[in-house]
């Protein structure tokens, strides 16, 4: 059933595509290689991104003699475009992915297992600690090698936690965020300032991921064809978060998404203490405010902690690849190469050679330093990882987020909320 739903996906996409042809924002370069090889190499991003890995394949060019021509673009056509390439049996050599699609091209077939070329020594892992790595492998088949590793985690506007005498040291409960959040709403509120409280960041979905391993369970079964958590657990899950948003401790869905597509977050102008993101993301929010902002981890249940380290995203390799072998060169040179790090910035989340996060620890600003210590202080307050989530993985987080908004304009209490998810993603990894 997911296999014709993904190949029903792609007919449509190229059919669309007829009709926004030129729209995603597609830039195409190709570098000046020496030696006739030639490889394709797709990723999504910012402007900054892009500039800095275009600088990054020049040197690889120049060092290999490797042609490479690039395809990227922003998040939102990124995907579609890749769909549209996989009906033709055309996807680029090396595609930056992401871990919800991970599963979803595997289980058709489009991705190449990197153990061949890693046990050969051409990835070169030997700098680099399994944890890294264990949520890119599918039993002895390793489908990606992470581009720079992050975490769920809470980042805070510094400057009002001390001005209002706010701790988030870790331990804190998630019924502290509702507490803390409702006596700032008060307070800044009577001073005559806009505060909107927790800022969910459209990420619920991923907090609730975490919710659930507290409870020592899972979002999906050990099968992959249905969930693995007790209905209770969302619903208690569900009874939280509507809470916060129904009593004001938490923006309105609709004033939230204002934030999420706009330039700016609400802990950048002060209009939120703190929101939930992938640790890399403080890189972006510092950049954008004059405020202090920091890491800190995830709410505690009853004490419990269960995050764990994750790759922002990896490299993989196509089955459509036409060179493998320089393919895997590629995705080498990006791991190891020192003055290719130095001059992606650890952008792409921590990088995952211990050695390149020793050159780079003294040459990043402050920020990004401050991701690299995160992951440090991290191991304290993690689980195991997850496993790669089941193919329908992205259909069922849309499901999740469509679920939630519903709950928090008040469309469903948190038990209808819960049971229609439950039956929605059970049908749909069936």
């Amino acid at each position: 059933m997911r296999k014709y739903l993904f190949a029903l996906i792609v007919v449509i996409t190229m059919f669309m595509s007829v009709f926004n042809k030129g729209s995603a924002n597609i830039v195409t370069v190709a570098a000046e290689g020496k030696e006739g090889q030639a490889i394709r190499v797709a990723w999504w991003g910012s402007q900054e991104r892009h500039d800095m890995t275009l600088e990054a394949i020049q040197l690889f060019t120049k060092e290999t003699g490797i042609k490479v021509e690039t395809e990227y673009t922003v998040w939102d056509g990124y995907w579609g475009r890749l769909n549209t390439q996989a009906a033709g049996s055309n996807l680029p050599d090396v595609i930056q992915m992401d871990n919800s699609y991970l599963s979803e091209f595997d289980s058709n077939s489009l991705l190449v297992d990197l153990d061949p070329f890693i046990q050969a020594g051409m990835i070169d892992l030997s700098d680099v600690d399994d944890i890294y790595q264990e949520t890119l492998i599918i039993g002895d088949r390793t489908l990606g090698i992470s581009a720079g590793a992050n975490a769920l985690a809470v980042i805070y506007n510094v400057d009002l936690a001390q001005e209002y005498n706010v701790n988030l040291e870790a331990g804190y409960s998630y019924e502290d965020l509702y507490t803390i959040n409702i006596e700032l709403a008060e307070m800044i509120r009577a001073e005559g300032f806009n505060y909107w409280g927790y800022d969910f960041a459209n990420s619920e979905y991923e907090l609730f991921n975490n919710f659930v391993r507290q409870h020592n369970e899972s979002i999906y079964n050990d099968f992959g064809d249905g969930v693995g958590f007790n209905t209770q657990t969302l619903i208690d899950y569900f009874t939280w978060l509507h809470k916060m948003v129904a009593d004001g401790a938490a923006p309105s869905h609709d004033m939230m998404l204002t934030y999420h597509v706009g330039a700016e977050s609400m802990i950048q102008d002060g209009t939120s203490l703190m929101r939930t993101a992938a640790s890399n993301q403080l890189i972006a929010d510092q950049q954008g405010t004059d405020y202090e902002l920091a890491l800190t981890v995830l709410p505690s249940l009853d004490g419990i902690h269960a995050n764990y380290i994750r790759p922002a995203m990896s490299w993989s390799i196509s089955s459509n690849a036409k060179n493998t072998e320089a393919a895997a060169q590629f995705i080498n040179f990006m791991t190891n190469n020192l003055a290719a790090n130095e001059i992606l910035q650890a952008e792409r989340g921590v990088p995952i050679s211990s050695v390149v996060r020793e050159q780079l620890s003294e040459q990043v600003d402050d920020a990004t330093l401050k991701t690299f210590s995160f992951l440090d202080e991290l191991s304290d307050y993690t689980k195991p990882a997850e496993p790669i989530s089941p193919p329908g993985e992205t259909e069922v987080r849309a499901s999740f987020l469509r679920i939630v908004e519903f709950l928090k304009n008040g469309q469903l209490t948190p038990e209808a909320a819960a049971n229609q998810f439950v039956n929605e993603a059970n049908s749909i990894l069936k």
